[in-house]
């Protein structure tokens, strides 16, 4: 019994059996297999390579109608290609080939591809008469346009609003000048000094004197008078006082609030009366008064046996102290005692020590100086008077009224 063969059954026949590399395989399919090798779904390519999943199952199924804008397709194919680790050149020519696209801008080089050189025929330029841009129908030439017609409504509003806007600002600036420079003439309440007087009668201007060429008239007394009341007054001179003593010799303790309550008129009398009957003196009354001197900043202390101070201080270059002459047997502690000098009158003994060195319990008496201090070497002499001296002339101004006014 003989079986029916179909067209099926003769093509396996005449081909004979089929293995895996009989069936074509597409660019899709290799693309969907290394993906599959990676592990990698639609959605994870599209979280890695930004492209969206729709783009990637278009590009396996060589789907041009998928993308909205065909310029991004050979970035999408050549991208994704690198993804896969293929070639990214070779697998954009096989897209092209089997999805039909020719490319936007596409400039493959691949040694599938032949190239043919291109031919550059050269025909002789014809200008054909119906070639609109040779030789158009319309002159080229325009008809000239006037001023007016390239005025523009807008420009002009502007202009003039900005014209207007310079003229106010002018106006208004020109009137706040005037303004300012205007000067007004209040009303006085006070009638004038000068009036004119009404002549009487015509004989009156007959019986004026007339003036007569040549002859100078003197002015009137109303005119003289005016002239020196409006002529400006010359300042006097202030009288200048000279000051010859220094300031060290004014007493704080006599001016100000702080002056001793004390009647004025009586002690200006009495030293008055006692300068007066107080004859010339040659020769000064009384022994020489003792100065502590520093011809450098030096601290001093005057003190008494039983503790109490009498003068402390740190004198400058040149500062001077002068014992009070009720004062007895004072005892003298000086630091930087080789710039300490002890003057006697007019007699300088010291220094009381070495450079930088402490003295302690010197007595400050005028036989003590003399005999345990020698004379004082280059001694140059401070022009300032001592710190006490005025407080020195007001108590001796004190006691001499004392006694003028027991005698």
């Amino acid at each position: 019994m003989k079986g029916h063969t179909g067209p099926m059954d003769e093509d396996l026949a005449n081909k004979g059996p089929r293995g895996f590399d009989s069936f074509e395989l597409t660019l899709g399919d290799e693309m969907r297999g290394e993906r599959a090798t990676l592990g990698k779904s639609l959605l994870d390519v599209q979280r890695d390579l930004r492209i969206k999943a729709t783009y990637v199952s278009a590009i396996e199924n060589s789907d041009l109608s998928a993308f909205q804008t065909q310029s991004f397709i050979a970035g999408y194919v050549r991208s994704y290609a690198r993804y896969l680790k293929m070639e990214p050149d070779e697998c954009f020519v096989r897209f092209c080939e089997e999805s039909g696209f020719s490319g936007v801008h596409s400039d493959i080089k691949s040694g599938s591809l032949s190239t043919k050189p291109a031919v550059i025929t050269q025909t002789s330029m014809r200008v054909s008469h119906l070639d609109p841009i040779a030789q158009p129908r319309i002159s080229r030439h325009t008809a000239p346009s006037n001023f007016l017609s390239n005025l523009s409504l807008s420009a002009l509003g502007s202009v003039t609003v900005l014209a207007v806007l310079i003229v106010g600002l002018g106006y208004g600036g020109w009137t706040v000048l005037k303004e300012v420079q205007r000067v007004r003439l209040v009303p006085v309440n006070q009638t004038p000094s000068v009036t004119s007087e009404v002549v009487g009668s015509p004989a009156d201007i007959n019986t004026q004197p007339s003036t007569i060429v040549g002859i100078k008239q003197q002015p009137s007394v109303q005119i003289m008078n005016l002239d020196q009341l409006y002529r400006p007054q010359e300042f006097e001179v202030p009288k200048m006082v000279a000051r010859d003593g220094p300031i060290a010799s004014i007493n704080a303790g006599s001016l100000g609030a702080y002056a001793e309550q004390k009647p004025p008129s009586i002690v200006r009398a009495r030293t008055r009366k006692l300068q007066e009957k107080q004859p010339p003196r040659v020769v000064a009354n009384g022994p020489p008064p003792v100065d502590l001197i520093a011809l450098k900043a030096a601290w001093v202390r005057i003190y008494f046996e039983d503790g109490s101070i009498l003068f402390e201080k740190i004198l400058d270059a040149g500062e001077s102290y002068r014992l009070p002459a009720n004062v007895d047997n004072p005892l003298l502690r000086a630091g930087n005692a080789g710039a300490v000098f002890v003057k006697v009158g007019d007699v300088a003994h010291g220094p009381l020590g070495k450079p930088g060195g402490v003295v302690r319990g010197v007595v400050l008496n005028r036989e003590n100086v003399t005999k345990t201090l020698a004379l004082a070497v280059d001694f140059v002499q401070p022009s300032s008077p001592p710190l006490n001296i005025g407080e020195l002339n007001s108590i001796d101004s004190e006691n001499a009224i004392v006694d003028a006014g027991s005698n």
